[in-house]
């Protein structure tokens, strides 16, 4: 499932942390949103479109340094400074989202991916 949080805060700066599972190397990251709230994540791919780079990403729980769960799928637009930090920022026009999507799923095959891009569906099935 794809998240498109248009009211998240969109200039996040990430900082890498190894975790191991199940002998498997997992790049995880964590991203804080504007209310300070430390959310995990691992880069499912890369995907370039019109001369932009965006990040796929599962959002990962995590409980004493193991992944416990996986989360929702999240698609975010990478950009890096000069001294090659990497921010990630979350897309605001349904069309590119859309569009970056769809490579996405051209890129993977037929997996079974929802988009989501209306907030309040999301949390009338979690109140059902």
């Amino acid at each position: 499932m794809f998240e498109n949080e248009h009211d998240h805060e969109h200039h996040h700066h990430h900082e890498h942390d190894e975790h191991n599972h199940e002998e498997e190397h997992i790049d995880a990251f964590t991203l804080v949103d504007e209310e300070g709230n430390e959310h995990n994540f691992v880069l499912l791919g890369e995907v370039e479109n019109k001369g932009k780079t965006y990040w796929v990403c599962e959002e990962i729980f995590v409980e004493n340094e193991e992944i416990s769960e996986f989360g929702d799928t999240f698609l975010f637009s990478k950009s890096e400074d000069q001294e090659g930090n990497v921010f990630l920022d979350s897309i605001e026009g349904e069309d590119e989202f859309n569009e970056v999507v769809k490579v996405w799923e051209d890129m993977v095959g037929d997996e079974d991916f929802f988009v989501d891009t209306d907030d309040e569906d999301e949390e009338d099935k979690d109140e059902e």
